[in-house]
């Protein structure tokens, strides 16, 4: 068990599971150097596409979390897009408190496929005159919830894709060119299959009725141990008391010696130390071996 939030308690945390690396450019794909250079410097605008395709029955929700330090991502430059049915969604990331991670959350449907990309917000046309944009970093992907308790075997293909801008873009009326840039990244396994499993949550109301219920079960079975070793201990006193001499009375306080030696351990454990047999139920043998005669 990990902890506790609003009433829910974490018994798995499963650990996120690394899928590739991501690099987002805005910038020249050369320094100029000299003069007559520029039309090969030309600017390309480049984003992160990652494919989840969900093998399963169920349908799930997952995690990615993308990580960047030199620089940090930021909201402002960035934007999510979600094509999970026909139309593309345009979200942001979630930040966390580290300022380096940010996180984006979706659910697709069982034997569905999705794409997410993360991508410049070329929007802003400050973010294309600078042409100085480049973020670079690691994705992770784990598993929120599936409607079947059994892993889920997913299908996942990174990939950067680009757009190289014409020099005049931003003043020019007349139809632009464009090229196109595709290639696919590695992934941490080296391959597609990415088979991942879902934390374990329950109620922590019900977890409280299951511990009472588990110490009850503890409860019941030592004193049942108890109540055999207290017989075991009143039949060895008893025949210990029917004897003769000095040896059999050695032996009685060897006995209560080791007794007592055995609470106190069991109260150094953590037990109560309370007595489990009564005053009515010990046997009175002690007059009866103190006035044996002696040989």
């Amino acid at each position: 068990m990990t902890d506790i939030s609003n009433g829910i308690e974490i018994i798995r945390r499963v650990k996120p599971t690394l899928v590739s690396t991501f690099e987002l450019l805005v910038k020249a794909i050369t320094p100029v150097t000299a003069p007559g250079t520029e039309a090969v410097a030309r600017t390309v605008v480049q984003g992160y596409f990652l494919t989840i395709a969900n093998t399963s029955n169920s349908n799930i929700a997952v995690t990615l979390q993308f990580t960047a330090t030199t620089p940090e991502l930021n909201l402002d430059d960035t934007v999510v897009i979600q094509d999970v049915t026909v139309d593309n969604e345009f979200q942001e990331l979630v930040a966390t408190p580290d300022p380096r991670k940010f996180t984006y959350s979706l659910k697709i449907p069982a034997n569905d496929t999705a794409l997410v990309t993360l991508l410049p917000d070329v929007t802003k046309t400050e973010i294309i005159k600078a042409a100085k944009l480049e973020i670079r970093g690691y994705v992770e992907i784990s598993l929120i919830s599936a409607s079947d308790s059994t892993p889920v075997n997913l299908l996942l293909t990174p990939e950067h894709r680009g757009t190289f801008l014409p020099q005049n873009l931003l003043t020019s009326r007349s139809p632009l060119d464009f090229d196109q840039l595709a290639y696919s990244l590695p992934t941490s396994t080296g391959g597609s299959l990415f088979t991942l499993t879902a934390p374990v949550f329950k109620i922590a109301k019900e977890l409280k009725i299951e511990v009472k219920e588990f110490e009850k079960v503890q409860k019941d079975k030592d004193f049942e141990k108890l109540q055999v070793e207290k017989v075991a201990e009143i039949n060895q006193v008893e025949s210990l008391a029917s004897g003769d001499g000095a040896n059999d009375l050695r032996q009685l306080i060897g006995l209560m010696a080791q007794r007592l030696d055995q609470i106190e351990q069991r109260t150094a454990n953590g037990q109560n130390g309370q007595s489990f047999i009564q005053a009515k139920e010990r046997p009175n043998v002690g007059q009866q071996v103190v006035n044996q005669p002696r040989n």
